[in-house]
Order: C-alpha cells, then structure tokens, then sequence
C-alpha cells in the first residue's frame, strides 16, 4: 500500500502542497496538462524553487490573466469543474474539497453553502491548487495521506473582507477533526485551501511504519522567524507486507500479530478447480467495547464520527451483560495505521471505561471506481474483481442519495437509472475504472 506522510513544519497551502507533490516525482508536465483547460484565465503558471534560512522548496504561482474572475459560487465552481477534462476521481475529490470549503464558507459567514461567495477561493490561483493537488496525489499512487499537527499562528491578516482573526475564520471550522498546535508570531501559516486538502485527504497524524521511497518539499511564500516555510512530504510504501505481518518481520512489535498467512489450501484452485481465490491479503484492526449507559442515539452519533474520522466500519449489536442489563456491543474495523487517533476519539467521544484490541487477517477483493452517466446525473459506481468469476458493479450509496435529492426523485429510479446505464456499457472492466 502506497502511503505518505506530510511534515508541515512551517504550514501548509495549496501552492505548498503542489509544490512537494512536484518534488516527489509529480512532473512538471502533467502539472500544466492537468491545468491547461484553464488556459484562458492563466496568464503565467510557474514553478518556484523558494529558500527559507539555510533550506528550498518548490511552490507554484499562478499569475491571472486580465478580466479572469476573481470570485465565483459553489455552483460556478463544479459547474466548471464538471465541463473539465479531468479523470472522475480527480473531478470527484477536486469537487469534495471545494463543497468543505462552502460549508466552512458559510459558517463564517452565516450563509447556506449554495449562497457562498468565494473570493479568493473561487480565483484561479485556487481552483489550480485544488485540481493539481487531487491530480498529483492520485498520478503518485498515494493511497493513504497521515500529516503532522498544523501550526497556528494567533493574531490578525488582511482579506477581501478586511482585518481577520487568525485562523482565517474559514480554516478554523475546516480544522475540526485535525490536530493542531499553537505557536507564537507569524501570519497566515495554514491557509483554507491547504487546510482544506489535508482535511479531505488525510487519514490522522500518525503515520504506519513505512519503507520512504520519494521525500519532495514544498515552499511557501511567507518567511517565519522560528522555523523554515516548509511542508515535506515523505512518500513510500506501508511496511505491512501481504503473507506476512505488519513490519515484514513476523510481527515484531505488533502485540496480537499471528506472524503469517495460514497455510491450509491458500494458493491452491478455488471452487470447482477455477482458480486461486480471488483477492489479497491484508491486515485490520478491531476495536471492540460494551456500552451500557449510554441512550441509542449518542451511539449512533458515535458510529458515525468514528466513520466520519477513517473507520472502515462501525457496527452495534444489542447484548445482555451482568444483572440482566441490556447493552451494546461495538466494534470498530481500521487500518492498522489508524488505530491510535481512533482509539482515541472512542475513549473521548463515549461513556466507555475502556476498549479492546485486535490485529486481524482480511481477504480483500481489489476494488475500483468508475462513473456512469445517468438522467440524473454522474452515479460512482464500486467495481470488485471476482477472479474467474469476473468484475461485478454496485452504485455506491452516497452518489444515489445526492442524485436523487438533486434530482427530486427517489433514490431505488437512481439505482435503476445507474444499473442501467452499466448494461448498456456491457459490463465494467478493469480498465474502464480510475
């Protein structure tokens, strides 16, 4: 599993975050084709090696050409970004970054999303951060994202809308959720649009342990006294190895590691003599715990903020413990790597005394995602490779449900619509997905 870690030292921004992209091995040519169809409102697109005391980095800026917007509204923005000649998942996560900055917009200001206007936000020195940053993330083959805590400045900076309080108002609600610390003097080190990526993109602070292959640095246009305007990015892979344990090692210093794959059968013909099972290996880690003092929707509020912060599942049963007490049991399913930061918004966000542990062997299908077109709009559809028994599609949820509030219809004709439009395209094939 590709992964990186992102030291931001001295902050974070858009024009950072592409910038250590850039360093890590991103070409600079894929930069500019990513961003060419904003061709019209670009007067230069720059690439800048930046010092800082004694260190460099690169950075990109983005000159606008006369008369090109300087604002726009969440609708104008994905309208454009829909018209773009994007790959879907870079469209998609380019498109979820800039819904998180209109509802932290709105927040601010007391406005719905829908009535946001961005300023600076909406130029087209962001909508380059943004795309290039989804784009570049993708092109390496990052798969998981950790950053270190942000640093805060407190004090004042100027805006479109006058003097601001530091946090810039807007990155404040976009850093729930992230850890953060406090420092003294300087300006502006995390910017929305930098906050904003590392809120959709990453998966906690604590990084797996993990072979480096690739460290790029990206460079910020402000200097500070106490520390050097960098964020470097170290990219590599997870040190979790399939038919082994997380490490490689046999799971030295993995408490609960079994050391290794079992060997009954693994490998040999499936069903039938078809074929070996489909899928590969991988490792989990299940937290469980029983809460009995706590009313039902505090747990499902639970469930979902453990969801919302990385889980790849949260799930309740009801259970009956000492006394007759009626309970629930819960339990969580992450990446190894997110059991820390998991672990402890549990303990925090719920009545619990304490939670158990486990490291556990999963089967995983590869899985992928591709668009179809529908009446209603572009549906997200999962593809999963059965092995011999070929790919198979399921509309993700999430997509149907905002088609179909979009769209005023209801959500089993978006499923319909969506299976459809899969039969008319013969079925999904591997290379038909991001």
């Amino acid at each position: 599993m590709r992964i990186a870690y992102l030291d931001c030292a001295g902050g974070i921004s858009g024009d950072m975050f592409v910038g250590a992209l850039l360093d890590a091995g991103w070409p600079e040519a894929a930069l500019r084709e990513t961003t060419a169809w904003l061709g019209g409102e670009i007067a230069e697109l720059a690439v800048e090696r930046r010092r800082h005391q004694a260190f460099a980095g690169l950075g990109i800026r983005v000159t606008p050409s006369p008369g090109a917007p300087h604002e726009r509204r969440l609708d104008e923005v994905l309208a454009l970004l829909d018209g773009a000649p994007l790959p879907p998942a870079v469209r998609l996560r380019a498109e979820a970054v800039f819904r998180r900055l209109a509802g932290a917009e709105g927040r601010a200001h007391g406005a719905r999303p829908d009535a946001v206007h961005f300023h600076e936000l909406g130029a087209v020195d962001a909508l380059v951060d943004i795309v290039a940053a989804c784009a570049g993330i993708q092109a390496l083959g990052i798969e998981s994202l950790h950053v270190s805590p942000l640093p805060l400045a407190r004090g004042l900076a100027r805006s479109a809308h006058g003097p601001m309080p530091l946090p810039a108002p807007a990155a404040a609600f976009l850093l729930e959720g992230l850890a953060v610390e406090w420092r003294d003097g300087g300006g502006e080190r995390c910017t929305p649009t930098g906050v904003a990526l590392v809120a959709e993109f990453s998966r906690g602070p604590c990084p797996p342990p993990m072979r480096i292959s690739r460290v790029g640095v990206g460079a910020g246009t402000s200097s500070w006294s106490d520390v050097p305007n960098l964020a470097r990015l170290f990219v590599g892979e997870a040190a979790i190895a399939e038919g082994g344990a997380p490490g490689g090692s046999g799971g030295a210093g993995w408490p609960g590691a079994t050391g290794g794959i079992p060997a009954w059968g693994w490998g040999e013909t499936g069903p039938g003599g078809a074929g070996a099972c489909p899928g590969r290996w991988g490792w989990v880690a299940v937290i469980e715990t029983q809460i009995d003092d706590a009313p039902p929707e505090e747990l499902a509020w639970l469930a979902g903020e453990l969801r919302a912060a990385g889980a790849l599942e949260v799930f309740l049963q009801p259970i009956q413990m000492k006394k007759g007490r009626l309970a629930a049991l819960l339990t969580l399913i992450c990446r190894p790597e997110q059991e820390p930061s998991l672990m402890a918004r549990l303990l925090m966000g719920s009545t619990t005394l304490g939670a158990r542990r486990r490291l556990e062997l999963r089967r995983e299908l590869d899985r992928r995602q591709a668009i179809v077109r529908t009446p209603y709009g572009a549906i997200v559809v999962q593809l999963a490779d059965r092995g011999p028994a070929g790919w198979t599609a399921k509309p993700e949820y999430e997509s149907c449900r905002e088609a179909a509030e979009r769209a005023g219809v209801s959500l089993p004709e978006v499923r319909r619509a969506a299976r459809e439009a899969l039969d008319a395209d013969a079925g999904p094939a591997p290379e038909s997905a991001p």
